[in-house]
């Protein structure tokens, strides 16, 4: 699948994205949804953020982010960094094949210069990388290293597992990907635990 670098329209937007699924539970049609309800100077800028967020969220169960207007902050980027992961396949490729791999490693830093190896290496498998310029190669380090650190995984250049109980995963045990809670560096146990209160 062809990479895009749609996602460097906005990073998590936590705030934006809980005010769209506003919308969307009051009753609001995802296609009615006027862009003209963020504060953005740019019609363009909105309709482009706009367009993502919807994007995201449809990829994605709606089980997994109705609740977000009520999550707290750190809670939602989690949320939204899952619904990322199943909407940009660069991104996900990213975390799995660069991000999860150093975490497992015993020097968890990673910064910009992880993020150009990748690419470079996606590249070979990927011609459209290399039809980017060098801003577009800028951006799409600095926002993937950017969601990271919206998500709590990424601080002061290194990788942190976040720590949220055990009913928060639930929700995306539910749906059939466990493989996220891997994904956010929750060992054997936590994951098993995160299954089990599913459960009972």
């Amino acid at each position: 699948m062809e990479y895009t670098t749609a996602f460097t329209a906005g990073p998590l937007m936590p705030k934006r994205s809980a005010r769209i699924v506003e919308e969307i539970n009051r009753g609001t049609l995802p296609d009615e949804i006027d862009p003209s309800i963020f504060d953005i100077n740019s019609w363009q800028g909105q309709r482009r953020k706009v367009a993502e967020i919807k994007r995201r969220l449809s990829e994605t169960d709606e089980s997994v982010w109705e609740d977000l207007p009520e999550l707290s902050t750190p809670e939602r980027a989690l949320v939204l960094y899952y619904c990322c992961l199943k909407t940009y396949p660069l991104l996900f490729d990213f975390h799995m094949e660069a991000v999860l791999p150093t975490w497992r490693s015993a020097d968890r830093s990673i910064g910009p210069h992880d993020a150009t190896r990748f690419l470079e290496e996606r590249a070979e498998t990927h011609p459209e990388i290399d039809e980017w310029g060098e801003s577009t190669w800028k951006k799409v380090r600095q926002v993937m290293l950017q969601m990271l650190r919206e998500a709590g995984f990424l601080r002061d250049g290194s990788l942190h597992q976040v720590d949220r109980p055990d009913p928060f995963w639930t929700r995306f045990v539910k749906v059939g990907d466990l493989w996220f809670l891997e994904a956010a560096f929750l060992n054997e146990a936590k994951r098993r635990a995160a299954a089990q209160s599913l459960r009972s």
